[in-house]
C-alpha cells in the first residue's frame, strides 16, 4: 500500500512539474505579446517564433502517454481505493507484480522528468532567441509534430506493462477516461494568442484569406506609372441637354451589383476581402497593416500628417505641375486652394516648396476638422488664409458658402482664379466600408463643383475619391473629363495599398465649363434635400457613357487594376494578422528611395526652436550688424547739392510718417519676424516685442518699416486704422533680397505684402510696401499733401490696394501721415544714372572706367549688377528731409524744386 501511495504521489508531483513548465512558457508568450502591444513600430519579432505551437503540443503529448497518473486528485483517490480492494492481496501473493510496478515507477522518475527538463530547456532557448543548431532545431520540431500527429492514438509503441496497468485502471482503447467515458480522447491542442485576441478566438475567413496571399502578385517600386486619359472632345454639353440626364430613384445601400465599370469577380473579391476584417480587433488589424505596407515607414517625414507626403508623391508623379507650373512668372504669386483638407497637410507641403511666394485659401469644417496653422512647421502659415463663410461653419455642401468662397478667390486673384485646387475630404465609415462610395457621393460632387468655380483656365485640380463602381461616380468623372484637357485616376504609393482610396487628377482646365458647373450645382441642391426615395442615381445616362469607348475602357482598366492591388494587399494583411512574426523587408529601402525621388529631406518632425531676436538678427545680418545703429543724413539747404542733388536720378524718395516730433513707436526702424505674432522692433538699441499690435510676419523676416495711421472713406465717415509700411527689405520669409536692385526689392516686398493680406473682416493691421518715386524735377506733383479734412495734420494720398476694394466702383483713396521724405540711393558709386537727350532713355555711366550701358535694351534689363546699390549701401547712405512738418528749416519745397531745375529735360 505504501509503495503504491508513493507512486501516486510521484505522479502528482510530475503533474505539478508539467504545469510549472507550462506556466513558464505562457509567461514568455505574454511578454512577447506585450512587447508587440507597446512597440507599435517594432521590427521583426526575434523573440517570437512559430515554434510555440510545436512546443505546446509536445507538452500535451507527454501528458497523454501517462494518463493513468496525470489525473485530478479525486480520480486518483478513486483509483487508489479500487487498487486496494482489487489488487492488494494479489501484490502480496505475487511479489513480481510489485517489482513490475516499481520498475515502471523508476522509469517514470528518471526518463520522463529528464524529457520534461530537456524540452523546457529547448523551449527557453528558442524563446530567448538563442541559436540552436539548424539540424537540431528541425529535428526538435519534427519530433513535436510526430508526437502530435502519429502517436496520440497509436498504442503499438506502448509496452504491455503500461497497457495492462491502464486496462486495470479502466482505460478502454479509443474511449475517454471517467466513469462514463466522458474524458477527451484527443490531446488538448496548442493555441497561439494572436494580437489582442483571446486564446482560441476564431475570426471567420481570416486564416483562409491569409493562405491565398501570393507575394509575387505585389509590385513594389518608388517610381510609379501614371496613365492619362486625354479629352478629345472640344465641346461641352448644354444645360438643357444635361437636365434630361438625371436619374432619380430610391437610395441604394449596397454596392454588390455595381459591376458595369469593373470585372464582377474583382468586385466580389474586394467585398469578401473587406468583410473578413469586420470581426477583427482594430488594433491588431492596424498593426498588421503597418508591418505589411512597404511604404508605411515613410510616415509624415517632417510634415503635419501623411496627407502632406501624399501631395508630395502626387506632385512628383505629375512632374511638379502643381508647385512648379511652367507658365508662372517670377513676379507672380502661386495661388492655390485647399478644400475639405483640415488640418492642412496638403497646404503645408505646398508652402514648404514655395515659401511666402504661394498664397493659399482653405475651406473646411470649423472646430474639430479645422486647420491647425500653428503646426505648420515646414512652411509659412502666414500666407495661408482659412475661410468658413458668413455662417462660420465651413460646410462645403452649402451653396452660399460656395459662392462666397468663389468671390473671395476672385477678389484676391484679380478675377483670374487659383492656379490649382486640392481637396482631400473624407469621413469615418466604420462598419460601412463596402458602401463608402455611396456615402461619399455628395462630397465627391461638391469638391469637383468648387474646383470648376475657382480654378483659372489652364489650372489644375486634384481630389481624393474612393471606389468608382456606381453610375453616379462614373458620370462625375465623365463630366470632369469634359472640363479639362487630360485626367488621370491615380493611387500614389503613400496611399495605403489595401484601401480603396485613389485620386482624380485633372490637368489644364478649359475656359467654357460654366454649363457643367451649373449642372453640378443643381445636383447638389437635389442631394441636399435628403429624400431617400428620390435620390440622384445617375448624372449621365449609361448609354452616353458606353458610347465613349475610350472612357469606359480607361475606367474599367483603372478599377480592375486598383481592385487587384487592393485584394492582394488585403490578403497580405490577413497573412500578417495570422502570423505576427511576418514583416515587410523593403520598408527601409522604399522610404529612402521614395524620399529621394520626391525631393524630400529624410528627417523627423521637430518643433522649431524660437531664438532670441538679437541672435536671429546676428544670424541674418552677419558682418552687417552695424547698420542697426546707422544714422540717416539730415537734408538741408547747405548739403543738398552734395547729397541727393549731386546725381538726382540715382535716388528714390518716399513720403514717411516718421518725423522729429513723432513718438518712439511710430519712428521708422527695423522689424523682425519670427513667425506668426512673434514680431519685434529695434528701439533704443534693443529688440522689443510689438506687444498687442496684431501683426503677423513669417519667420526669418527683417524689414525697415514704420508704423503709421491710415484713414479711409467708408461712404459715411473716415475710419482711422494702423498699418505697417515697409520702406525697404533685407530678408523676406527666409529669402535674402538684400543683394537685389532697389526696384526689385520693392516689387518683391509688394508681392510679399499681397501674400500676407488677409481676407476681411479681420482685426490684423495691414502691411503695405511704401510707394516710392524716382527723384525728378516734377517731384512736387508726386509728393502730394492732402488738406486737414482726413483727421491727420498732413497726409499723403495714395490709391487703394485692389484687395481692399469694396466693389467695382470703389475709387476712394487711402491717406497716411506725412511728416518727412526719405531718400534711398539706387545706383552704387562710381556709377551714376543719366537720361539720354536724344532717346530720353535712362543709362548708367561709370565715371572711373568711362563705361556706359542703357538700363533697358531690347525690352530686357541691361544694367550692370555692380551699378546696383544693395540694401546695406542704400541704407547707410539714406537721407531724411523733414518736410513738410519742419517749418523752421532753411529748405522748403520751392527751393528744392528750383535746385532740380537744371536736370529737367525738355522735349
Amino acid at each position: 500500500m505504501k509503495k503504491f501511495e508513493k507512486t501516486v504521489f510521484k505522479a502528482i508531483e510530475i503533474e505539478g512539474l508539467i504545469k510549472e513548465a507550462e506556466i513558464m512558457d505562457s509567461g514568455i508568450e505574454d511578454n512577447t505579446m506585450n512587447t508587440e502591444n507597446i512597440n507599435l513600430k517594432a521590427e521583426p519579432f526575434n523573440d517570437y517564433s512559430q515554434h510555440d505551437t510545436g512546443d505546446d503540443t509536445d507538452y500535451h503529448s507527454g501528458e497523454t502517454d501517462f494518463l493513468p497518473f496525470i489525473k485530478s486528485q479525486s480520480t486518483l483517490n478513486d483509483t487508489y481505493e479500487e487498487y486496494v480492494s482489487e489488487e492488494d492481496s494479489e501484490l502480496i501473493e505475487h511479489p513480481n507484480k510489485y517489482n513490475d510496478l516499481h520498475e515502471y515507477r523508476c522509469d517514470l522518475d528518471t526518463d520522463y522528468v529528464a524529457d520534461v527538463y530537456e524540452h523546457q530547456s529547448k523551449r527557453r532557448k528558442m524563446n530567448n532567441g538563442e541559436i540552436l543548431n539548424v539540424s537540431e532545431e528541425k529535428k526538435y520540431v519534427d519530433q513535436v509534430k510526430t508526437v502530435d500527429n502519429d502517436n496520440v492514438n497509436d498504442t503499438s509503441n506502448i509496452s504491455n506493462k503500461i497497457q495492462r496497468i491502464m486496462k486495470n485502471m479502466g482505460y478502454k482503447t479509443g474511449k475517454g477516461l471517467g466513469k462514463d467515458d466522458q474524458g477527451r480522447v484527443e490531446p488538448i491542442e496548442a493555441v497561439i494568442q494572436h494580437g489582442r485576441r483571446g486564446f482560441g478566438h476564431y475570426v471567420p475567413g481570416l486564416k483562409e484569406a491569409s493562405l491565398k496571399w501570393n507575394p509575387k502578385e505585389e509590385e513594389i517600386k518608388a517610381i510609379e506609372d501614371i496613365e492619362w486619359l486625354p479629352n478629345m472632345h472640344s465641346e461641352t454639353p448644354q444645360v438643357m441637354e444635361m437636365s434630361d440626364w438625371i436619374k432619380l430613384g430610391p437610395r441604394k445601400h449596397t454596392i454588390d451589383d455595381e459591376d458595369n465599370f469593373c470585372n464582377p469577380e474583382i468586385l466580389k473579391q474586394i467585398i469578401r476581402s473587406k468583410t473578413v476584417f469586420d470581426k477583427l480587433d482594430k488594433v491588431e488589424m492596424r498593426k498588421a497593416r503597418t508591418r505589411s505596407n512597404p511604404y508605411e515607414t515613410i510616415r509624415t517625414v517632417n510634415f503635419l500628417n501623411r496627407a502632406a507626403v501624399k501631395m508630395a508623391n502626387i506632385d512628383r508623379a505629375c512632374n511638379f505641375m502643381f508647385t512648379d507650373p511652367k507658365n508662372l512668372n517670377s513676379n507672380e504669386l502661386l495661388y492655390f486652394a485647399d478644400v475639405c483638407a483640415g488640418p492642412g497637410g496638403f497646404s503645408e507641403y505646398v508652402l514648404s516648396r514655395k515659401g511666402w511666394r504661394a498664397k493659399g485659401f482653405g475651406f473646411t469644417l470649423k472646430n474639430e476638422n479645422d486647420f491647425t496653422l500653428d503646426e505648420f512647421f515646414a512652411g509659412p502659415c502666414e500666407t495661408f488664409h482659412p475661410f468658413y463663410g458668413s455662417k462660420g461653419n465651413g460646410d462645403v455642401f452649402d451653396a452660399q458658402n460656395q459662392e462666397e468662397f468663389k468671390s473671395l478667390i476672385m477678389k484676391h486673384t484679380n478675377g483670374k482664379g487659383v492656379h490649382f485646387m486640392m481637396s482631400d475630404g473624407g469621413f469615418s465609415v466604420e462598419g460601412q466600408e463596402n458602401i463608402q462610395e455611396i456615402l461619399s457621393k455628395q462630397l465627391y460632387l461638391c469638391q469637383c463643383l468648387v474646383a470648376l468655380m475657382i480654378v483659372r483656365p489652364g489650372g489644375h485640380f486634384v481630389t481624393k475619391l474612393f471606389d468608382l463602381f456606381t453610375p453616379f461616380s462614373a458620370g462625375l468623372i465623365y463630366l470632369m473629363r469634359k472640363c479639362f484637357d487630360t485626367i488621370s485616376i491615380f493611387k500614389p504609393n503613400t496611399s495605403r495599398p489595401a484601401n480603396s482610396e485613389r485620386y482624380l487628377i485633372c490637368k489644364k482646365k478649359k475656359a467654357d465649363t460654366q454649363n457643367i458647373a451649373d449642372y453640378l450645382s443643381h445636383i447638389n441642391y437635389l442631394l441636399s434635400l435628403r429624400i431617400d426615395t428620390n435620390d440622384v442615381l445617375e448624372l449621365v445616362p449609361l448609354s452616353i457613357l458606353e458610347a465613349d469607348v475610350e472612357f469606359i475602357k480607361y475606367l474599367k482598366t483603372s478599377n480592375d487594376n486598383l481592385g487587384k492591388k487592393q485584394i492582394t494587399n488585403l490578403l497580405k494583411i490577413a497573412a500578417f494578422c495570422e502570423d505576427p512574426t511576418l514583416t515587410e523587408s523593403k520598408q527601409a529601402d522604399m522610404r529612402k528611395e521614395c524620399l529621394k525621388y520626391w525631393n524630400l529631406q529624410d528627417k523627423s518632425r521637430i518643433r522649431p526652436q524660437i531664438p532670441k531676436p538679437q541672435d536671429k538678427v546676428r544670424e541674418i545680418l552677419r558682418d552687417s550688424v552695424s547698420i542697426l545703429r546707422s544714422e540717416a543724413t539730415k537734408l538741408k539747404s547747405d548739403n543738398a547739392r552734395n547729397t541727393v542733388l549731386n546725381q538726382p536720378y540715382d535716388w528714390y524718395c518716399m513720403p514717411c510718417g516718421s518725423g522729429a516730433c513723432i513718438e518712439e513707436e511710430k519712428i521708422a526702424t527695423f522689424y523682425l519676424g519670427l513667425g506668426r505674432r512673434k514680431v519685434y522692433r529695434f528701439s533704443r538699441n534693443k529688440w522689443e516685442s510689438v506687444g498687442d499690435i496684431k501683426i503677423e510676419l513669417p519667420a526669418n523676416t527683417l524689414v525697415y518699416a514704420e508704423l503709421v495711421y491710415e484713414t479711409k472713406w467708408t461712404g459715411k465717415y473716415f475710419s482711422k486704422t494702423r498699418a505697417l509700411h515697409i520702406l525697404d527689405a533685407y530678408m523676406l520669409g527666409g529669402e535674402d533680397v538684400s543683394k537685389y536692385y532697389l526696384s526689385t526689392r520693392y516689387k518683391l516686398t509688394k508681392m510679399f505684402c499681397d501674400a500676407l493680406w488677409k481676407p476681411s473682416p479681420n482685426d490684423y493691421i495691414c502691411i503695405r510696401a511704401k510707394e516710392r518715386f524716382l527723384l525728378t524735377p516734377d517731384i512736387e506733383k508726386k509728393l502730394r499733401v492732402t488738406p486737414h479734412r482726413v483727421k491727420l495734420p498732413s497726409a499723403f494720398e495714395f490709391a487703394k490696394n485692389p484687395l481692399e476694394f469694396d466693389g467695382e466702383n470703389d475709387t476712394a483713396y487711402v491717406y497716411s501721415a506725412f511728416n518727412s521724405v526719405l531718400f534711398i540711393r539706387s545706383i552704387a558709386q562710381p556709377w551714376a544714372r543719366h537720361i539720354s537727350k536724344k532717346s530720353h532713355e535712362y543709362y548708367v555711366y561709370n565715371r572711373v572706367t568711362g563705361k556706359s550701358e542703357y538700363e533697358i535694351r531690347d525690352g530686357m534689363p541691361n544694367r550692370p549688377h555692380e551699378a546696383e546699390a544693395n540694401f546695406v549701401k542704400a541704407f547707410e547712405e539714406r537721407v531724411v528731409w523733414n518736410w513738410p512738418q519742419d517749418t523752421q528749416g532753411t529748405l522748403n519745397m520751392a527751393n528744392f524744386v528750383q535746385m532740380l531745375a537744371p536736370w529737367k529735360i525738355t522735349s
